[in-house]
């Protein structure tokens, strides 16, 4: 992630929203099955460089389930594709920060760089698990924040996407997404959600059959989370 390109972002509309998220009911029926909950550790992957008062801290808090069943690595194999992801902003904070630690004014501001994802997980019943995270990025620029997840089913490992927590077609979900956030937050988001591609809708789901989509990172709104009553 280069610094420039990071404020370069800021003027995107609705597809680089600040961590902002609404909650839609799940309304799609989730069926019991004997695999109701799984077990699992949270990895803590760390690296931290320091220069006299400047430091550079990278963490990326890996879940993994345990389990030796076909599922249960197929989840594992999704989540570490996840973690892997996050290399190239690994690389590009030490990158700043080797480059900056010997500038004299950032040594007297003692700059904190950081490249973090910490992870927490929300729902862990009926045979699906949820995994909300949180990254944060900070290299001596623009300063991102932005929340997203990740959600399996435990009976074959599949990683579910927006069609299957929300009812209805395609058209008929990115429409309720994109009225929900009109009428919740500004009418400006309705066409940009309504132009983004299915695939690219973020969401972890909650006790109390909630979905919450999740944009990132940039948008001129406070971060907000939104009910949905019908």
């Amino acid at each position: 992630m280069k610094r420039k390109k990071s404020i370069c972002k800021a003027l995107f509309t609705i597809c680089l929203i600040l961590g902002l998220a609404f909650v839609l009911p799940n309304i799609k029926p989730v069926p019991v099955i004997a695999a109701s909950k799984a077990s699992y550790e949270i990895i803590n992957k760390k690296e931290i460089r320091k220069y006299k008062n400047m430091s550079a801290k990278y963490l990326y808090q890996l879940p993994q389930l345990k389990g030796n069943s076909a599922a249960i690595k197929k989840i594992n194999k999704s989540l570490r594709a996840d973690y892997k992801r996050t290399f190239g902003n690994k690389r590009s904070l030490f990158e700043y920060f080797e480059m900056d630690k010997h500038n004299p004014s950032r040594q007297s501001y003692g700059s904190k760089y950081y490249a973090t994802v910490t992870c927490e997980p929300v729902y862990n019943r009926k045979g699906y698990i949820s995994f909300k995270f949180v990254s944060k990025w900070y290299a001596g620029g623009v300063a991102n924040y932005h929340e997203y997840g990740l959600t399996y089913r435990l009976r074959d490992g599949k990683k579910l996407g927006i069609q299957d927590v929300i009812a209805g077609n395609r058209n008929t979900v990115k429409q309720r997404i994109a009225s929900t956030y009109a009428r919740k937050v500004s009418y400006r988001g309705y066409e940009p959600i309504m132009q983004m591609k299915y695939s690219k809708f973020q969401f972890y789901i909650k006790p109390g059959k909630k979905v919450v989509v999740c944009f990132g990172p940039y948008q001129p709104w406070k971060e907000i989370i939104l009910n949905l009553l019908q």
